[in-house]
């Protein structure tokens, strides 16, 4: 009997000893395991600095209501690419030139062998009406700030495709209704003063009261119209005199116009409205 108890403590202490072993065996396993090292992503830190504009134009003429100036500074390094806009702001504008414009940009997407433009367009009614057409490199070692980027009139388009059912600009003889909201009276010799528009020859003609006169169309999009100082014939009437100096006087104030229910309106740049006419 003794024999048999002292056979199961060696047995038993076997076991354990075999147990212990197998968790040392564990344990260096695990503390031996190589550590993964954690990702580390850098990111750089923006280094925004501003970039002082100036944009002017030449033309004397106002700039009609509701226009919008937009500038961007872009990446053109790629000539078979699209450009990489850096920063752009977009305003309201209103008066005379020039116009003072902040770009905010990140430095270090500015690279040295890059070549870089700022580009400034003025739309009415998302329809392009000024841009500029030279390159201006903010970064070229001869640049200061404010940096002027000066704009250009685009050639006027031809005119849109009226509403159903209105007439075009063009064409027609336009019978003045009503100047600054007062309905006028016919002219010399009991014939209303009316205006008609010739596309090709971008011009403006018609009878003022008295005289017949002649202008040139500077500029037309599909709501913008502008006019040059008109000329006229010089003789003198009995009646319509007063009339025709207020209607010549109005011709270098139109800004934009509106077809509907067959009456042209003219506005000024100041959004009021200075002439009416319906179709003659």
């Amino acid at each position: 009997m003794a024999f048999k108890l002292k056979k199961l403590v060696v047995a038993t202490s076997v076991i354990l000893s075999a147990l212990m072993l197998q968790a040392c065996n564990d344990k260096e396993a695990t503390v031996s395991a190589p550590q993964q090292p954690a990702a580390v992503v850098k990111v750089e830190k923006a280094d925004m600095k501003p970039l002082d504009i100036s944009v002017i134009y030449l033309d004397r003429r106002m700039l009609p209501p509701g226009a919008v100036l937009n500038v961007t500074l872009e990446d053109v390094s790629l000539a078979d690419a699209p450009s990489v806009t850096l920063s752009t702001e977009s305003m309201d504008i209103a008066g005379s030139p020039p116009y003072p414009v902040t770009l905010n940009y990140d430095a270090n997407k500015v690279k040295a062998n890059h070549r870089y433009n700022v580009r400034a367009t003025v739309k009415v009614d998302n329809t392009l009406i000024m841009t500029s057409t030279s390159a201006m490199d903010p970064f070229a070692a001869d640049a200061k700030q404010p940096l002027e980027v000066k704009l250009d009139r685009v050639a006027p388009a031809k005119n849109a495709a009226p509403q159903a059912g209105q007439p075009t600009l063009a064409g027609p003889q336009w019978q003045l209704v009503t100047l600054s909201g007062q309905t006028v009276k016919p002219g010399a010799g009991g014939d209303s003063a009316f205006i008609q528009f010739d596309a090709t020859a971008k011009s403006a003609n018609g009878f003022s009261g008295c005289n017949n006169f002649h202008s040139a169309v500077e500029s037309q999009t599909a709501t913008a119209l502008t006019l040059g100082q008109a000329a006229s014939t010089r003789k003198m009437c009995m009646d319509g005199m007063e009339l025709e100096q207020a209607f010549l006087a109005t011709l270098p104030k139109f800004a934009t116009y509106s077809i509907n229910n067959n009456i042209l309106s003219i506005k000024d740049s100041n959004a009021n409205i200075i002439a009416t006419f319906k179709i003659k």
